[in-house]
C-alpha cells in the first residue's frame, strides 16, 4: 500500500517500520513539525516524537537529517514527481554546476591570504653545538 503526501510517496508495508511510523516519517519529510501531523493523525504531539525516537532506533539514525536519508536510501519513501520534471530538473543542476577547467597547469593557483587572529609562538632552540651531518634531538622552548 502507497500513501502520498505533497511530493513524497511512501510504501506502507516496508519490513523496516510499521505504517504508523511510515506515516509519520512522511510527514516529516513533507517539513511539518510534530504538532502539525499529530493534528492530522489525530494523536498527542509527545507519541508522534516517541514514535520517531524509535524510528532512529531501529534504523540506527542520529537525528532527522540522517533519519531522512536513511528513509530515501531504504527506498521506504521515494520522491513523487513526473519523469519530464525530473529531466529538467537534471538539466538545470547540471547546467548551474561550473566546469572546472585548468587552461594552463603551469600557472600557479592563486593564494588564500588569512588574517591571524593570534600571535604565533617563535622557537628558540637551547642546543647549539650541531656539528655537520651529525643527527642530534634539539629541545625547542616555547617563548610567548
Amino acid at each position: 500500500m502507497i500513501t502520498t503526501d505533497g511530493y513524497w510517496q511512501a510504501h506502507l508495508d516496508n519490513s523496516h517500520l510499521t505504517s504508523r511510523e511510515t506515516q509519520f516519517c512522511l510527514g516529516l519529510l513533507s517539513g511539518k513539525t510534530d504538532k502539525i501531523i499529530a493534528r492530522e493523525q489525530g494523536v498527542e504531539p509527545g507519541t508522534v516524537s516517541n514514535r520517531i525516537k524509535n524510528v532512529h532506533y531501529k534504523l540506527k539514525t542520529t537525528n532527522r537529517a540522517h533519519l531522512v536519508a536513511e528513509l530515501i536510501r531504504l527506498k521506504i519513501v521515494t520522491l513523487n514527481v513526473s519523469p519530464v520534471v525530473m529531466m529538467l530538473l537534471a538539466a538545470f543542476v547540471v547546467n548551474c554546476v561550473p566546469m572546472v577547467v585548468n587552461d594552463d597547469p603551469d600557472k600557479p593557483r592563486q593564494a588564500r591570504v588569512t588574517q591571524r587572529t593570534v600571535r604565533r609562538q617563535e622557537y628558540m632552540s637551547l642546543d647549539d653545538n650541531s656539528k655537520g651531518d651529525e643527527p642530534c634531538m634539539k629541545t625547542q622552548l616555547y617563548i610567548t
